[in-house]
């Protein structure tokens, strides 16, 4: 649901076209004096059609007034052209109404005015709205179709403005039919356009588009780190819609991000996320984004386990989806439903509602939806005994996961993403470089100016300091030349560090956590197919399991801090609260407090070496607390005095004396890796008190 929801909305950001900018008295006062130019038709017409443009997004019924108006004035007087714009805007505005069947009709009805006779301006708006409309209808191929026609006649017509708008929407639309590579080479010529228009709003659209991309690979923090540029330029440069957007595309990543994890922390960032969408979508009269936003509020509850209060708020938006014909809408709520009813372990309306969505989601080619769907299905079939069945759509499953999971579309990612980052650094680097040779220029031509005047007898001095500034300058260039070298030394470094850490970590993902992955599922499956295995081999089974998943979430740990070049304490705060979330279900009887000390600072940045580091010292103390000191009572707290970090692992256990226990490779490794940090760890227990593992950095 959530793809398919961040593209519709992001199609709505480019559905909105020659919207008026100005929103003071004065666009309001000339539109006036158009309106009133009785004598001149085409003027009041294009008045009309002014004020149509500036209430659209900020009063629906207001723009619904003067488009009427404009309809029938163009008809009385016969402006053919201005007809046509006119019933186009009308479809335009029933899209954003939700009535799809009433914009389907009229454009029918302008493309019949329309076909005999060429205008550029009313055939791009034609192609790029009605593509639009495609869009929201979920016939994907049909918008492309239509966005391609409107880029083609953009380039035809050398317009790069249209060209820009055009091929956003084409690169949207080829990326959710599985087209990522060809996506990504047509975002590449929209942000160079963009560059060159200095065009923000369009940059911030092609960085939301990518962020799309990334997420259909579910790699979601690189997804978020998109969506989350983007809002920030549209909170610069765009509207209040433009932002609902944006802000909804973050929240949604938090909740992915979340559930991967298991991070009740994300999961209260996106739940806030999403009801300041909701908010602002009231304000400004944005009725499709709130069904997004609740649909996204129900899914927060299904992976909070909370599963008939999930199915509750998809049946509220299955009703207005249904009464809007929203086919794009119905199919992944039917889906998501189906998957609640699963989870509560009524097989039959489950079946019902997945079989609903079956034909929708087949219908729209989404290889993601469709294995979801053919997932649950397999899962539904099992359940009822019937494997034959089930079997065929785990393979249905099988085919369209390998087809989506691309190492050379991961690669083309990463060499754009290389790409534009070197292409600025170069051009920004060339520039200085003219800077200074101007600046060389300057200087001597001011000299020459000098040595003129002073005469012949000043000529041996003139001569002397001459020779002086020339060797200062050279020294000067010299030295900026050099760190101009050192630093493009250091990016390239940093860049080839970067993507040898992406590689690594892609590999670690890839290939080891799929094999470990693997290993359970073969596990499991012994488990399933071998009803009278004795007691001690399911034992050993299980304890395999375990320890495989064990190992998978400190695999998951190890490519966290990988991928990140900073940690933050805020970073370490949202890690360090998972695993102790985690300890709590291993040992039901202890009691887990985590603090942090007021004033201090969560934007404290540590290399990712020092965050693991610190965060592996916890882990390790909270285990041995747990392993050897029967606490009922284990605290994390951390603090800053003076600059020095200071983190205390504190348990209110048995206790040990320092001269009879044998320090163990628990107590060596925190010592060691308090040695890479720099800093110092003491362990102090009393027999009978507790123990206090201490930290500062």
């Amino acid at each position: 649901m959530n793809k398919v929801v961040r593209i519709l909305i992001t199609t709505y950001l480019l559905l909105i076209v020659g919207v008026v900018g100005a929103q003071d008295k004065k666009t309001v006062d000339s539109l006036q004096k158009l309106v009133a130019k009785k004598e001149t038709p085409v003027l009041k017409a294009g008045g009309l059609l002014g004020f149509v443009d500036y209430y659209f997004e900020r009063d629906k019924d207001s723009a619904s007034y003067y488009l009427e108006e404009a309809i029938q004035y163009t008809k009385e007087n016969q402006l053919e052209k201005k007809l046509s714009l006119a019933l186009l805007k009308k479809a335009q505005l029933f899209i954003v109404k939700g009535k799809y069947d009433s914009s389907e009709f009229y454009y029918n009805r302008v493309w019949d005015q329309l076909e005999t006779t060429y205008d550029y301006d009313l055939y791009t708006k034609y192609y790029g709205d009605y593509g639009v409309l495609h869009f929201y209808k979920g016939d994907f191929k049909g918008a492309l179709t239509n966005f391609e026609k409107a880029t083609d006649l953009a380039e035809k017509e050398k317009n790069e403005v249209d060209q820009l708008r055009f091929l956003n929407n084409k690169a949207l639309a080829m990326s959710y039919l599985g087209e990522a590579e060809a996506s990504i080479l047509v975002h590449e010529r929209a942000i160079k356009l963009a560059e060159k228009l200095q065009d923000s709003a369009a940059l911030g659209k092609s960085f939301n588009n990518l962020g799309l991309i990334y997420e259909d690979m579910k790699e979601y923090e690189k997804a978020l780190e998109y969506y989350q540029n983007a809002l920030i330029i549209k909170e610069n440069v765009s509207s209040n819609v433009d932002i609902i957007n944006s802000l909804y595309n973050v929240s949604s990543m938090y909740k992915e991000i979340g559930e991967k994890n298991n991070d009740t922390l994300l999961y209260a960032k996106a739940e806030k996320g999403y009801y300041d969408v909701l908010k602002l979508s009231e304000e400004a009269n944005y009725g499709k984004v709130k069904l997004f936003a609740n649909t996204g509020l129900a899914q927060l509850a299904t992976v909070r386990g909370k599963y008939q209060k999930a199915i509750d708020i998809y049946e509220e938006v299955i009703a207005l989806a249904e009464k809007d014909n929203d086919q794009q809408t119905l199919r992944v709520n039917y889906l998501n439903v189906g998957v609640n009813y699963l989870l509560l372990n009524n097989l039959a309306k489950a079946e019902t509602y997945l079989l609903k969505a079956k034909p929708l989601i087949e219908e729209a080619e989404n290889p993601s939806d469709q294995a979801k769907l053919y997932k649950n299905l397999a899962s539904l079939y099992t359940d009822k005994g019937e494997f034959k069945v089930a079997n065929q759509y785990l393979l249905q499953q099988f085919e369209l996961e390998k087809s989506m999971s691309s190492d050379a579309l991961q690669d083309k990612i990463s060499d754009f993403e290389v790409k534009y980052e070197t292409e600025k650094k170069e051009a920004a680097l060339a520039t200085t470089r003219a800077n200074l040779a101007e600046r060389e220029l300057e200087v001597r031509q001011k000299n020459m100016l000098i040595f003129g005047a002073l005469g012949l007898a000043l000529i041996l001095g003139l001569l002397g300091y001459l020779f002086y500034n020339q060797q200062k300058l050279k020294n000067r260039q010299l030295i900026k030349e050099g760190e101009l070298k050192t630093a493009l030394a250091k990016i390239e470094t940093q860049n080839r560090l970067q993507e040898q850490r992406l590689r690594i970590s892609r590999d670690l993902h890839d290939n080891i956590g799929a094999q470990l992955t693997f290993i359970i599922s073969s596990l499991d499956n012994l488990k399933f197919g071998f009803t009278d295995m004795s007691t001690k081999l399911s034992e050993k089974l299980t304890g395999i399991s375990e320890f495989t998943n064990q190992t998978i979430y400190e695999l998951r740990d190890t490519i966290w801090a990988m991928n990140k070049e900073n940690i933050t304490l805020e970073d370490l705060q949202i890690r360090i609260s998972n695993f102790i979330e985690k300890a709590k279900i291993a040992s039901d009887k202890t009691h887990f407090n985590f603090k942090i000390a007021e004033g201090v600072n969560t934007h404290k940045v540590l290399t990712s070496v020092e965050g693991m580091n610190v965060y592996r010292i916890i882990q390790e103390a909270v285990n041995n607390a747990l392993k050897y000191s029967e606490a009922t009572k284990i605290t994390v707290f951390i603090a800053e005095e003076n600059g020095v970090l200071t983190i205390k692992i504190t348990d209110n256990g048995k206790g040990f004396d320092h001269a009879t226990v044998e320090k163990g490779n628990g107590f060596n490794t925190i010592q060691k890796r308090a040695k890479d940090l720099k800093g110092k760890a003491s362990i102090l227990s009393t027999p009978g008190e507790g123990t206090v593992v201490s930290l500062s950095i």
